[in-house]
């Protein structure tokens, strides 16, 4: 097995080689992140659904899809819902200054949300998020060689005291639905998030942080996502200024 020491592959990271794979792992930089919280007990999610793994077919957009449980009265218990996802919706209410939250919501890069089945105004917030420089503007330069994942993010006024995580997720899952609104329909469902881990924060120095792929695979997923995100004073997420896309691990 071909093994590198740390500090040649960051200067390989630090070259450019931000895509460099020495396996079937390949690493994309995406363009934006776009976070759909849906339900399958929602009869107003399908079609949000089906745009969020459009999104993530196109592989230019970390396309995350995170299951509430605030719909399993209806009848149907959401396989893939948890109450920390829920959690996670109603954080971004508080950072947002929203009295309410709902499903299909789409929160753009941590800092706008829009109906989810809107598929024209989810692509018209990346562009302007993207044009005003409010968009992804901290890189996250990784490279995957031997059985290493190094990440390296230079220190910046934007990425001061970000926090980066770990998203694990499967490409698509089949779900044939018995019960609630959505009885009797089978749907695909893309890049629904079933493990969320923190690697670490940004301080003055930057932050490098090296994980083990075997590890990674160990965990049963199909592939990942880095996102690096602010929070605001009273600790909700806020601000998404990095994100990175390790597919096909």
């Amino acid at each position: 097995m071909l093994r590198i020491c740390t500090s040649t592959l960051l200067t390989l990271v630090l070259l450019g080689f931000g895509q460099l794979s020495v396996s079937a792992t390949e690493i994309i930089k995406p363009k934006g992140v776009v976070e759909l919280f849906t339900s399958q007990g929602c009869s107003s999610c399908p079609p949000a659904d089906k745009i969020l793994g459009k999104l993530a077919k196109e592989r230019d957009v970390l396309a995350l899809s995170w299951h509430v449980d605030y719909w399993d009265y209806l009848g149907w218990k959401d396989k893939f819902a948890s109450a920390s996802n829920t959690e996670r919706q109603r954080r971004y209410a508080r950072s947002l200054k929203e009295r309410n939250i709902y499903t299909p919501q789409a929160i753009i890069n941590g800092q706008s949300h829009v109906v989810g089945s809107r598929e024209s105004n989810i692509r018209a917030l990346l562009d302007t998020q993207n044009a005003s420089g409010n968009g992804l503007t901290v890189p996250i330069n990784a490279a995957v060689v031997g059985d290493s994942l190094a990440i390296d993010i230079p220190a910046s006024s934007s990425s001061d005291n970000a926090t980066l995580w770990l998203v694990y997720f499967n490409n698509s899952n089949e779900v044939a639905i018995g019960k609630g609104e959505n009885r009797g329909r089978t749907i695909v469902y893309h890049n629904v998030v079933r493990d969320l881990q923190m690697l670490g924060m940004v301080k003055t120095s930057g932050l490098k942080v090296e994980l083990p792929v075997s590890e990674m695979k160990r965990q049963g997923f199909e592939s990942c996502g880095l996102l690096l995100q602010t929070v605001d004073s009273e600790g909700n997420p806020g601000r998404i200024v990095g994100a990175a896309i390790i597919s096909d691990l």
